[in-house]
This record gives C-alpha cells, structure tokens and sequence, in this order.
C-alpha cells in the first residue's frame, strides 16, 4: 500500500466510514460532509454512507440505528451525583442494549476545576442499565471511553443494589471511602441480572493496577496528582481483591481491567462480562465486510490521526478491513500526526489533514464540515482522474 492508483472507474463505488471530530462533527455529520464533496466530482457514483464508532462517543447511536432500534433518555446522577439527561440506545426488539460511559459518567461532564477522581463515580452507568432493564433488555454492549472516573465500577455496582461494607457499617462507593472496605454484600444485586449478559467495547489492555494500571495511566488526565494516583491505584488493589472474595473471580491480572477507570473488573467479576475490541465488534456489527464488496475507495476518518490511533481506533480498525478486501483506503483527520512512513505501514494509501493552512482550533472546529467536504472531494477528484465541469 501507499500508492495512490488512478483509476479510470466510470461509475465507482466509494464507501465512507467516518468515526465522530470530537467538539464538531458526529460521525453521521462526518459522512454526510464527506458524501457532499465526493458527489461534487463523482455525480454517478455509488457512495456508501457509514457512520461508525469504536466503542466511545458515538457508538450507542451508530449501533441502535444498525438494530433498527433507537435511542431512550433517562435521568441518571452525574460522576459528582448531580441529577442529568442521559441517553442508551435499545434494539428494536428491545433485546439489546447500547451503553455509553461517557453519557452519565463522562469525563466532559466535569469542569476541569472539578475533576477529583477520588470522589467521582460510575453510578450513573449502572442506572443506564436499571433502566434499560425495565424495558426489557437482557443484552447489553458496554461503550467504555471518556469516563472521569477511577472507581473500579463500584458506582456501577451500587447503583444495582451492591453494597460495600466497613465492618458493619455501610460505605459509600467512591475510592475515598472504600480504601477501607472490608467485604461487598452482593445479595441484593438486581434479580433481572441473573439472565444478562454483558459485551464490553474495549480499546485498551491495561490491567487494573500497577505501572500500566488504571491510576497511573488515566489517572492525570482525570484530575489525580501524584499522591492522588498513588492513593487509587492501592484502592483499586483492594477493591480487586474485594472483588474476587466476593465472587471468586479474579481481576487484578487480567488484560483490559483497567479501562474506563476499572469499570471492566466490576462487569467481568459480577456478570462474566466478555471483552472485545471496540471497532471490530462495530464493524461486525454493521457487516461492513460485504458492504465493502465492490467497493473502489475506502475514505475514513477522526478527529485525530496519531500513534494512540494504532491501537485499535477506528480508521485503523477500517483500514484493516478494506486492505484484506483489497480496497484502497485514504484517511482524512482533523489533526495528522506528522509521522507519513508509519500510517503507510499501518496500511494506508494516503492520509490528509481538513486543515488547507495554519489555522486556530476554533476555526477548525467551525468549519469541518465544509474542510472535510472540500478535502473529500479533492480526494475523489485525484483517485479517480475526474475532470471538474466547467464553469
């Protein structure tokens, strides 16, 4: 790969797979941009629309819509217990559910002044899943990804009906009170959970606790400083330990229990959660496979293409999938690392940035849809040799 091939296609078929420009566009935005610029130069072309998502922002909206479902709001507490509007998506069948993180426990929820990792919790995910269980979902897809959170899914837990106990006295569940828990009384969990099953989105492998732990990896970006990190990653290794007393399974080596603040190792613990890649699961999902049958051009795209992309983001995860299928695939980003030799080693053609020149981020976050039109069409015009009409 990395040679752009010209081809002299009459009527090709292009299939656009964008994820979500964080702050701009939503990745059905992003598509729709992309259609509008490509059909610009290619006006009898074949354009496959496909928002996708890898597991964060997004991804419940992406999913429900594959599921002919739709999306449900609910009341649900805040990482610092304050009552907001959040949303699930739900099959149509009512089935399955599609849980966001971030919605209830989301890192953009709390004012930078107030990030304090040692008192947020994840209580509202676990409202989102009461909720989605009142109207009859057994499935549920877990979408980590942006949570403010390092609570090892102890909110989550509460809010099903666990307790956790210091003695004989009930604690509540935010790392600074259950540093000192002694046992979880899990009697109460919510009956209807016996007959769920839960898939967790996961981007990352980092376990629990230790140097790649939970703490020290996304604790700063939550708010913790040095003593703070060091306060929860000890929290965290009692709450595993709680954990595996409390239901025999063990958390504190397993790869991906770090994850959204350790919101795995509460999911994996109690409800035998299965972990899977987040943008495979949504490409499967979608069956995007055969919809690349076909296909001539591959565009996908993000708010930022960088080496954390390699990990399993989207335009990686598509780019695999169109370079099995032998389709030539071009990724178009908000921000592009300077780093050309390893995006044409991870199997792209070619990979642009929407930015023609310097410009602030406001004014980027402003017009990405028009940047992302104009670049896609600039792509299309150049894969495909098409000759502009005249004006």
């Amino acid at each position: 790969m990395g040679v752009i091939v010209v081809s002299n296609v009459k009527s090709p078929k292009v299939v656009l797979a964008l994820d979500s420009f964080k702050g701009s566009l939503s990745s059905h935005e992003a598509v729709a941009a992309a259609a509008a610029g490509v059909r610009r130069v290619l006006q009898d072309a074949e354009i496959l629309k496909i928002p996708v998502a890898d597991g964060g922002e997004g991804t419940a909206q992406v999913l429900a819509e594959a599921a002919s479902g739709s999306m449900h709001q609910v009341t649900c507490k805040d990482p610092l217990f304050r009552d907001i509007q959040c949303s699930f998506g739900l099959s149509k069948d009512r089935e399955t559910a599609f849980i966001e993180v971030a919605a209830s426990s989301g890192l953009t929820l709390v004012d930078p002044s107030l990030r304090d990792p040692l008192s947020t919790s994840s209580f509202g995910v676990g409202q989102q899943i009461k909720a989605a269980l009142d109207l009859g979902a057994r499935h549920f897809i877990i979408c980590l990804g942006g949570s403010a959170t390092v609570d090892g899914g102890a909110g989550l837990l509460e809010a099903l009906g666990a307790r956790f106990f210091k003695g004989s006295e009930q604690v509540k569940a935010i790392p600074k009170e259950l540093t000192t828990a002694t046992r979880i009384d899990a009697s109460n969990l919510d009956y209807r959970l016996k007959e769920a099953s839960f898939t967790v989105l996961c981007d990352v492998d980092n376990p629990l606790t230790g140097r790649d732990g939970a703490a020290r990896i996304f604790g700063p970006q939550k708010g913790a400083g040095p003593e703070e990190i060091e306060f929860l990653d000890e929290f965290l290794t009692v709450l595993g330990s709680l954990y595996q007393e409390t239901t025999g399974v063990a958390v504190l080596d397993k790869r991906h229990m770090g994850a959204a603040g350790g919101i795995p190792a509460a999911l994996t613990a109690f409800f035998d959660a299965k972990i899977v890649s987040g943008i495979d699961f949504v490409l499967d999902f979608l069956n995007f496979d055969t919809k690349l049958l076909g296909a001539n051009l591959v565009i996908t795209g993000e708010g930022s293409l960088d080496h954390q992309s390699l990990r399993g983001k989207t335009p990686v995860g598509v780019c695999r999938r169109a370079n099995l299928a032998g389709v030539p695939v071009v990724c178009i980003a908000g921000r592009v690392e300077p780093a050309p030799q390893l995006f044409l080693e991870a199997g792209f053609t070619a990979v642009f940035s929407i930015c023609p020149g310097p410009m602030s981020l406001g004014e980027a976050l402003e017009q990405a849809a028009e940047l992302l039109a104009f670049q896609s069409e600039n792509v299309a015009s150049c894969f495909f040799a098409t000759s502009r009409p005249s004006v």
